[in-house]
């Protein structure tokens, strides 16, 4: 099995308590701290791939950097701190649409966990619909970078971004073998003007799922193999359900991990990216590619062209019998976004 490295760690942490953040999991506390230590931050010493993130291919340097953490239990309002830095309208959670459940409560809190601090916890509960569409054949908690949010988190033609995050499914996620998006990348544009076709698709995803009868993550992107028809074509890049050494109960549910995405904005870009677990130093997935399809409007860089990320829970019903049918959990933490450029 693929073990973190944790035991020799030491996590120092003050952390702020004193609201109500859902029942408390393994490894989470909701004791309340003196009151003095409710905006304090947290420390650990535990190897991060975000110190890491110029070594696999030359070494860069920030030209901005955007970060979106938890405060915790007793720190601003889960919402308004996420639109705070994403922007007013970024959030698309079942509870701030009329049609689905109005005693379901907020679909994204936050809590404490003594392994990586303060965390966001994403709820998508079985009767949840999609957004304002109700609920047919998918749902979603997500939230998003989009055309009302600053600039300088939008993926441009030309550009190098960086996206680094940690991450934990429930302990009892149960996925199909058909999608559970935690992470996307998406173009924004409505129609290509040279081809006039949709160029929606997400070019990315880290998705949950089933292959060869297993439960696992996926590293999936998308091109087009018909740019007349609109035609696009999934290319699984990794897939944890072909790993020996990797365990959907031990290794996946239930255990932090870290994600890491570079990507080169161009339609022959490229690509790395790794899902590390946490304290670990080697990749549970790594990749490295180049010459892929990383952008879909030509050579249209105009200022409504550009790539967005999306974190949360996007899920398929077409086997819901095979889901649990009460709630679902995923876990984040440390949400960060940075345009970068390589150095010599």
């Amino acid at each position: 099995m693929y073990k973190s490295v944790l035991t020799s760690a030491l996590v120092l942490a003050l952390v702020g308590c004193g609201g109500s953040g859902g029942s408390s999991g393994p490894g989470e506390t909701n004791d309340p701290p003196p009151v003095e230590e409710c905006s304090s931050s947290t420390v650990s010493t535990l190897p991060s791939v975000e110190n890491t993130h110029n070594v696999s291919s030359g070494h860069y340097e920030d030209i901005s950097s955007t970060s979106l953490i938890s405060q915790g239990l007793c720190g601003q309002d889960t919402y308004d701190l996420i639109e705070s830095v994403f922007g007013k309208g970024s959030i698309e959670a079942p509870d701030l649409y009329s049609n689905n459940d109005p005693n379901g409560g907020s679909h994204i809190i936050q809590g404490y966990d003594d392994l990586v601090g303060n965390y966001f916890k994403f709820i998508i509960h079985f009767d949840d619909g999609d957004r304002d569409k109700g609920r047919d054949d998918r749902q979603r908690n997500e939230i998003k970078v989009y055309d009302k949010s600053d600039d300088k988190l939008k993926g441009f033609l030309g550009k190098t971004f960086e996206y680094s995050w940690k991450f934990k499914v429930g302990d009892d996620l149960k996925v199909t073998k058909h999608f559970t998006h935690l992470f996307q990348l998406k173009p924004v544009k409505g129609k290509d003007a040279a081809d006039n076709i949709n160029v929606s698709s997400p070019l990315l995803t880290i998705t949950a799922n089933v292959r060869s009868n297993k439960s696992g993550l996926e590293v999936r992107h998308t091109h087009y193999a018909d740019k007349t028809t609109g035609k696009t074509e999934n290319n699984t890049l990794a897939h944890t359900a072909y790993m020996d050494d990797v365990s959907w109960s031990n290794d996946i549910q239930g255990q932090w991990l870290e994600a890491f995405v570079r990507v080169d904005y161009s339609e022959t870009g490229s690509l790395y990216m790794s899902i590390t677990p946490l304290g670990a130093s080697k990749p549970m997935i790594e990749i490295n590619e180049s010459n892929l399809e990383l952008w879909r409007s030509g050579l249209d860089g105009g200022e409504d062209n550009f790539v967005r990320p999306k974190w949360g829970i996007y899920r398929s019903l077409n086997a819901e019998d095979e889901l649990n049918q009460d709630q679902d959990e995923v876990y984040f933490a440390d949400f960060k976004i940075r345009e970068v450029k390589q150095i010599q």
